[in-house]
């Protein structure tokens, strides 16, 4: 019994060490989060408007690159239904210079974004729907409600 408890005793001491020097690391290296807030009521005849912040952190200890086909692919959104039915998504009508375009997030910082989203009263009513939303190539999906 007594030996049990001391291998226990250095596991235990050698996984904090690790921990308490760097080397291994709790939190995922990149997390994206997106916090959609529907400003105002739904109105019949009235957008929805909807706003969005989407926030990419780079946990890691190395820089991250970030790459997009062009301007418009920095935000996109989609909007489903309960069902995960397609209700609506961004616009075409965008004018995007269809350049490549490019970032870099340093090590331990992040980057953030605020958007401002407006939902056809005639698509949505009422009640709960799923945002997935693209920032800088990365995917995140989140659940609303709409009052």
């Amino acid at each position: 019994m007594m030996r049990i408890g001391l291998v226990a005793m250095a596991v235990v001491g050698v996984v904090t060490f690790f921990i308490a020097t760097g080397r291994v690391e709790l939190e995922e290296p990149l997390v994206i989060t997106a916090t959609p807030v529907q400003v105002g009521t739904w109105v019949a005849d009235a957008p929805v408007k909807l706003d969005v912040e989407v926030k990419i952190a780079n946990n890691s200890n190395e820089g991250l690159a970030l790459e997009v086909a062009s301007q418009c692919d920095i935000f996109r959104w989609i909007v489903l239904d309960a069902e995960s039915e397609f209700v609506q998504s961004q616009a075409g009508g965008d004018a995007c210079i269809d350049l490549p375009v490019s970032g870099f997030l340093d090590p331990k910082h992040s980057l953030t974004g605020a958007y401002a989203l407006e939902l056809d009263p005639k698509r949505v009513t009422p009640g709960d729907y799923r945002l997935l939303v693209r920032y800088w190539g990365y995917e995140v999906r989140r659940s609303f409600t709409i009052e």
